[in-house]
């Protein structure tokens, strides 16, 4: 048996994507508060930390600019609760949007506040559209969207 390869009839070797080494030039106290953040953040190794960063800039690129995207990720909304309609407002939004809507979850904070996670996958321009609704809505405080393209 080829040395680290499992006994177990369920485990299934995974090919490794193939790796291109880059060579980068940096000033050198943007390259300090890189390594003490990736510390803070608790990345062993700069290769990982930088591979991070670049998944954000092209999440935070396609999220503003590409119509064809696929991702998936979630909406955070912060509304009062006993803004007139609110609720039911919300959820016919959501009912037209069940393509792309995995799940959510409702938490109840304190006072008239409502805190509301959405789970979507799926086309980014349909998940801007739920985004722009749901945002127009009276009683929403705040909507932040988190979208990770599937890179």
């Amino acid at each position: 048996m080829p040395k680290h390869q499992s006994t177990n009839p369920y485990f299934k070797r995974k090919k490794k994507t193939p790796v291109t080494r880059i060579s980068m030039s940096l000033p050198s106290d943007l390259l300090t508060k890189f390594d003490e953040s990736m510390v803070k953040a608790g990345y062993t190794d700069r290769s990982k930390a930088l591979q991070t960063a670049i998944h954000s800039l092209i999440d935070e690129y396609s999220w503003k600019t590409n119509e064809k995207a696929e991702g998936a990720g979630t909406l955070v909304m912060l509304y009062n609760n006993h803004v007139f309609n609110q609720d039911k407002k919300s959820t016919q939004i959501q009912h037209k949007y069940a393509d792309v809507i995995s799940a959510s979850m409702h938490l109840h904070l304190e006072n008239d506040n409502c805190l509301e996670t959405i789970l979507v996958k799926g086309n980014i321009n349909k998940i801007r559209d739920l985004a722009k609704h749901l945002s127009e809505n009276r009683g929403i405080k705040s909507l932040k969207v988190n979208f990770m393209s599937l890179v």
